[in-house]
């Protein structure tokens, strides 16, 4: 059988979940997020200064642009960084030869090239849906157009005020509308809280609120005007202070218009993570985790498109500056690393006495190893999302005394009493509602029951709201979970069950039964998947094996408030709602403690340690693997609280290459009690990341098996004195029997019993080496054909043979690629058709050194090189060491764009086992740090595969390639790879192709 037989077969039993992929939709351009020539650029903090400590400019600024303008170099200055955590600047530079210029200058530390980020889902239309009312019914069919009758309560008469601007800019019209009558007192009392699902009720009730701790949203702006967001914006305000970085009209690629204004009302975004952190008690007694903290909101998104993460950068160093003691980040990007520009940052904040709470992402679909940034920064609370433990519903009651009868919609429907309408009672019908029957009377005053199946919702609404109606009943199949719509009309979905007693009541089409509605909130409980970790929810780890997500909150079906003229309030589900929630439970624990400079890293242990531990799902009592669901769900409460309190909280046990087996727990008795404490190893789920046999990554819900690690205890019975500490000693040993080529990623607690609560800390390793896994794709899994390879100028594969290309008209080659692991560095450079690689670029096996001496060397490289990785890189801010010389990623950028003939460079090249540095490039066309892997599209969100587009005959550096014949080279660095050796690069030769300008 032929391998690409084989090959669909594979694909045919692996089911739908791979998306379709067209070679037709493939743009000719290089894919990713960044943004064209800019960067953002970090200084030595002395760069201003002579070696006898004179200063020679005024700035390290100042020092650096001098330097650019000696060299002729173009630049442009977006944003300028001075604090003691970061001192740089966001600069676009017209060529690579401009950042040639950069990266040689004097006082030059390190840099990355900025990101684009797009905005979160807006989580509702600012224009309510509507249908239109001409459409509606008029009166045609054989039955009666008179309207059946109805006994309503009167809504409320108001009046809304709308405003458009900022602050004394603002103009605002007032009009008067009829609304549904708000909550009373005894209804706020049933409200939607999720408070008490992560100990804050408990908190609350204690007369903790947050009071006297600073947290800063770093977001979309917000509506400040919301009666439960205090109303106002300033001193005295719930919403203390901020800014505003970029305007309304900003998107990502235009000119930002700042103020000191965060209001907005065009993006809802900002506005429900503000009240998820801090509201007030409202109609929906959904009050805020800390609603007596200070809040400060800085606006870093516009009304649509996107920002970029310089100026994120430039939020975060204003929350620092403006001295807050929580962060609360609901952006991010798809990352797999700790080294990304954002990630770095957080991490010095956290170093700095920050407590950042930043989403996990929402693409758990994909897999494991797909984190985002900035939440992978060292010592950040990476927040992952758990299914709420209900529904929100309302309870509707029966003519007959049957019920009250849960029905799903949260703001519940027009109050007043409704007799029934049925177009069938027949269970046999499929399509029901799907048509409207001949016969069928102006459904205006009923509620219309329909069952579920046959067509789509939206075709029953609108047959319903055409017909007349403004009310109806879907009853669902029996066992499974509800919708909720957003149509312009009452619309919930009732239980099979009440369904069918509502139906057994309707004799030809109608019934004397009615149903009465009023605000009656109700927490239908989630039998289906309540406090299971969401199906979005990112998996972890990342790429250098560090824990993502930390912890999970809930995160679906969150009633939340919105801007004033997007309705006040709405539903959302996402990790952007389960990081306030942590951001809230961590000023709770800082207030908790006095407000005594409580460091970030006691805030998260105290908040992971005591986190409770989610099962697989509802039916499978299995323990969810730590890289689904982190340390558990947080219980702020106990974290309060602790019977025991723990250090580390984490327990990275890294790779079989790098494997730390040996650990340590301090334990301290913080009561004055003596207690007896009892250790013992709760192993989780082992995750198989990727598919056996296929090279690829695994889709939710990523499949577990049962083997798990043993640990061996110094000591696990332990009785310690009150307020005494007691250090033990475990030896873990990794699960056997297992598929490396899955890189099963095995898990687990340290359960410790005895104190008030019981603690656990979370572990996490992979039995595999991270070494090994595997960079670029060569098999046809997601495109139908064998990659890397050439597009050429027609957007066809181009033949083996080779090609030429005039660069004109869109003449020019471009690489298309998929990566099924994520790399530290991936390359592509230009060689000659003819070249001698002294290696054989083979992708698709593991490149070994044939001489175990220089073998063991390597690995100890390795270990080395990893180890390293391990410490946090440029976070202390006790020390300026890390501010003394270039980094090695700039200096090797620096060295390819000058071809190593740059200064310095010739000691860089002529390491004794630098090999990579010793491949006869040409010069570089293509360089990228710290990207993830691609996905199958499962989410719908892209990135499954990436391009490179060679628009012009220029290598990076500016200089322009001769006509001739030549090949592409790419190059992807393994994890935990060495940059200096050829050996650790997966590597692609391409087809020749011929330049000819």
């Amino acid at each position: 059988m032929k391998a690409s037989t084989l090959f669909s077969i594979t694909l045919a039993l692996l089911g739908s979940t791979v998306n379709a992929f067209n070679l037709a939709d493939v743009k000719k351009t290089t894919t990713g997020s960044v943004v064209p020539g800019r960067y953002v650029v970090e200084f030595d903090s002395n760069a201003h200064l002579t070696s006898s400590g004179v200063k020679r400019a005024a700035s390290p600024h100042e020092a650096i642009y001098a330097q650019l303008k000696d060299r002729n170099t173009a630049y442009t200055v977006h944003q300028e960084y001075s604090s003691d955590l970061f001192i740089g600047a966001s600069i676009t530079l017209d060529s690579d030869t401009d950042l040639a210029n950069l990266l040689s200058a004097e006082g030059i530390i390190d840099f990355r090239q900025v990101h684009l980020l797009n905005l979160p889902a807006q989580p509702v239309n600012p224009q309510s849906l509507q249908w239109p009312v001409a459409a509606a019914f008029s009166g045609s069919g054989s039955g009666s157009s008179k309207p059946a009758t109805t006994t309503t309560s009167s809504g409320q008469v108001s009046t809304t005020t709308t405003c458009s601007g900022k602050g004394k800019n603002q103009k605002c019209t007032t009009s008067t509308v009829t609304s549904k009558p708000s909550a009373t007192a005894s209804a706020v009392n049933k409200g939607f809280s999720i408070l008490s699902q992560i100990g804050a009720d408990t908190v609350q009730a204690s007369g903790n609120k947050g009071k006297g701790v600073k947290i800063a949203i770093i977001d979309s702006g917000v509506d400040y005007t919301r009666e439960p967001l205090g109303g106002c914006f300033g001193n005295g305000c719930k919403i203390v202070g901020g800014y505003d970085f970029v305007g309304d009209s900003y998107d990502g690629s235009n000119d930002p218009t700042p103020d000191n204004d965060p209001f907005d009302n065009c993006y809802a975004h900002g506005t429900i993570t503000a009240g998820l952190i801090g509201a007030n008690d409202n109609t929906y007694g959904v009050i805020g985790v800390a609603p007596e903290s200070s809040l400060y909101q800085y606006r870093v998104f516009g009304c649509n498109g996107a920002t970029t993460d310089d100026i994120v950068l430039q939020a975060m160093q204003r929350a620092y500056d403006d001295g807050v003691d929580v962060i609360n980040l609901s952006v991010g990007e798809t990352s797999g690393w700790t080294e990304s520009m954002l990630s770095v940052f957080a991490s010095r904040l956290t170093a700095a006495g920050v407590v950042l709470s930043i989403s996990a992402g929402n693409q758990g679909q994909v897999g494991a190893f797909y984190s985002y940034s900035p939440g992978a920064g060292i010592g950040a609370i990476n927040v992952g999302s758990n299914d709420n433990a209900f529904y929100p519903a309302q309870l509707a009651t029966v003519s007959t005394g049957y019920g009250p009868i849960p029905y799903f919609d949260y703001q519940g429907f027009t109050p007043g009493t409704y007799p029934l309408y049925a177009y069938t009672t027949d269970p046999t019908v499929a399509d029901d509602g799907c048509t409207v029957p001949d016969g069928t009377p102006n459904l205006n005053g009923y509620v219309v029951l329909v069952r579920r199946g046959g067509c789509s919702l939206l075709q029953k609404a609108q047959n319903i709201y055409y017909q007349g109606g403004r009310a109806m009943f879907v009853i669902n199949t029996a066992n499974t979970a509800p919708l909720y719509q957003n149509f312009p009309l009452d619309f919930g979905f009732i239980s099979y069950e009440d369904g069918n007693y509502l139906l057994s009541q309707i004799n030809n089409h109608t019934s004397n039964t009615t149903v009465s509605f009023t605000f009656n909130p109700y927490q239908a409980p989630n039998i289906w998947t309540g406090n299971i970790t969401s199906y979005f929810s990112e998996i972890g780890p990342t790429n250098d094996l560090f824990f993502a997500p930390s912890l999970v909150a809930p995160g679906t079906n969150i009633i939340a408030i919105l801007p004033a003229n997007m309705g006040n309030f709405t539903m959302v589900e996402g990790t952007s709602y389960s990081a306030p929630l942590v951001a809230g439970a961590s000023a709770l624990y800082i207030a908790s403690k006095g407000n005594n400079n409580v460091s970030p890293d006691k805030v998260k242990a105290a908040l992971e340690s005591t986190a409770d531990y989610l099962s697989t799902s509802v039916s499978d009592n299995t323990i969810a693997n730590v890289a689904v669901q982190g340390s558990g769900k947080i219980n702020v409460a106990e974290a309060i609280n602790p019977g025991v309190v723990v250090s580390p909280s984490e327990i990275l046990l890294n790779d079989t290459a790098y494997f730390a087996g040996t650990q340590y727990l301090t334990l301290t008795n913080p009561t004055n009690k003596v207690v007896k404490y009892k250790l013992s190893n709760v192993p989780a789920g082992t995750l198989l990341a990727y598919q056996s046999g296929v090279n690829q990554s695994n889709d939710q819900p990523v499949p577990q098996v049962s083997q798990s690690a043993t640990v061996k205890f110094s000591q696990s019975s332990i009785t310690l004195l009150p307020k005494a500490t007691w250090v033990v000693l475990m030896q873990f040993n990794a699960p056997t029997g297992l598929d490396a080529k899955q890189f099963p990623v095995y898990s687990g607690f340290i359960s410790i019993q005895g104190g008030s609560t019981n603690v656990q800390v979370p572990y996490l390793g992979v039995a595999a080496k991270m070494k090994d896994m595997p960079v670029l794709d060569p098999t046809p899994y997601y495109l139908g054909m064998n990659t890397p390879t050439i597009l050429g100028a027609d957007g066809n594969v181009q033949p083996s043979t080779g090609a030429t290309y005039n660069f004109r008209n869109g003449s020019y080659p471009t690489v298309i690629y998929r990566l099924v692991g994520g790399t530290p560095s991936l390359l592509i450079d230009l060689v000659s058709s003819s070249a001698s690689l002294s290696f054989t670029p083979n992708y698709t096996t593991r490149k070994r050194s044939n001489v175990e001496v220089e073998r063991e060397l390597e690995l100890d490289l390795m270990k080395k090189s990893f180890l390293e990785s391990r410490k946090i890189n440029s976070i202390s801010s006790s020390s300026s060491s890390w501010k003394s010389s270039k980094s090695s990623s700039l200096t090797s950028l620096y060295c390819q764009l000058t071809n190593y003939k740059g200064n310095g460079c010739a000691a860089f090249n002529s390491g004794k086992n630098n090999s990579f540095a010793k491949v006869p490039i040409l010069g570089n066309l293509h360089e990228d740090d710290y990207i993830p892997r691609s996905t199958d599209g499962v989410d719908g969100n892209g990135g499954t595969y990436s391009t490179f587009a060679l628009e012009t005959a220029t290598f990076t550096n500016g200089t322009t390639i001769p006509n001739g014949t030549y090949r592409f080279l790419m190059r992807a660095l393994h994890i935990t790879g060495d940059k200096s050796n050829e050996a650790d690069y997966e590597a692609w030769l391409s087809a020749p192709f011929t330049v000819a300008q």
